[in-house]
C-alpha cells in the first residue's frame, strides 16, 4: 500500500520547477516506477512536500532554491530530491496506468499518454512567445516613429528613425515573425484540441506528431522571441 521515492544520485534530483523553492506545498513528480525490480516506466505521483502548519519539508524530502537566474528571478525555482520517502499507493495518478493493491501493474493503452500535460504546456508557450514578441516589436516601432535623428538635408528636419532602412530591417522581420508565430500558435492549438478529442475516443495516431511539433516550435519560438526582443531593445538606442 506504499511507494518509496528515492533519488540515488545528485543527477536524479529534480531541477528548476517553479515555486518549488519556497512556495509549493504539493507537486506532481514524474518518477521511474519499479515493482519487484521490474521497470514500469515513468509515472506521475502527487507528493506533499511541506508540513501545512510549519511549512517545513517533510522527512525524506530535500529541496531548496537554485539561486539567481538570468530573468524570472521573481519565480522561486528550486531543486527536489528524496531519501526513501514513503507515500500511499493512491498518491499515484492512475488515470492511464494503475497499480493494484496486490502490486499488479496495469499499463496504459499508450505510454505516450503520460506526457500529454507537457504537450499542453508547450502549446501555451508557443502562444505566449507570439504575444511577447508582438509586445516587444510594438514598443520598438512606436518609439521609432516618434524618435527623430540626424538631419540628412539642410533645413529638412530630422527624419524618423523608422525611415532608416537599417531600422526597418531590424523591426520588420520581428513584425513578420510575430504574425507567423501567432498564426502558428492558433494552428497548433487547433491540432492539440483535435488530438485531445481523438484521445478520448482511444485514437492516439496523431499524438507522436503533435508531441514532436510542439517540442520543436517551443524551442524555435522561444529562441527567436528572445533574440528578436533583444534586437528591438537595442534598436531603441540608449533610451
Amino acid at each position: 500500500e506504499e511507494f518509496v521515492l528515492h533519488s540515488p544520485t545528485l543527477t536524479a534530483y529534480k531541477w528548476w520547477p517553479g515555486s518549488l523553492a519556497h512556495t509549493a506545498n504539493y507537486c506532481v513528480v514524474m518518477a521511474h516506477l519499479y515493482i519487484q525490480g521490474k521497470s514500469c516506466g515513468i509515472q506521475p505521483f502527487l507528493i506533499q512536500l511541506r508540513d501545512e502548519e510549519t511549512h517545513m519539508p517533510l522527512p525524506g524530502i530535500k529541496l531548496g532554491e537554485i539561486g539567481a537566474k538570468l530573468g524570472f528571478n521573481t519565480v522561486n525555482n528550486g531543486f527536489l530530491g528524496f531519501e526513501h520517502h514513503r507515500i500511499k499507493r493512491d498518491r499515484m495518478l492512475m488515470k492511464n496506468a494503475q497499480v493494484l493493491k496486490d502490486g499488479t501493474f496495469r499499463k496504459s493503452l499508450n505510454s505516450k499518454l503520460t506526457y500529454g500535460t507537457m504537450v499542453y504546456v508547450r502549446v501555451i508557450i508557443v502562444n505566449g512567445m507570439a504575444n511577447q514578441l508582438a509586445r516587444a516589436v510594438t514598443i520598438a516601432v512606436r518609439y521609432s516613429a516618434v524618435r527623430r535623428q540626424s538631419e540628412l538635408k539642410p533645413d529638412a528636419g530630422e527624419p524618423q528613425i523608422l525611415d532608416y532602412v537599417t531600422q526597418q530591417h531590424k523591426l520588420f522581420i520581428a513584425i513578420a515573425s510575430s504574425h507567423a508565430f501567432s498564426l502558428t500558435a492558433k494552428w497548433l492549438t487547433r491540432m492539440y484540441q483535435k488530438v485531445t478529442v481523438d484521445l478520448e475516443k482511444g485514437n492516439m495516431d496523431e499524438l507522436p506528431e503533435l508531441h514532436a511539433i510542439a517540442c520543436c516550435l517551443k524551442a524555435v519560438t522561444s529562441w527567436d522571441t528572445s533574440s528578436m526582443s533583444e534586437r528591438c531593445r537595442l534598436s531603441c538606442g540608449g533610451h
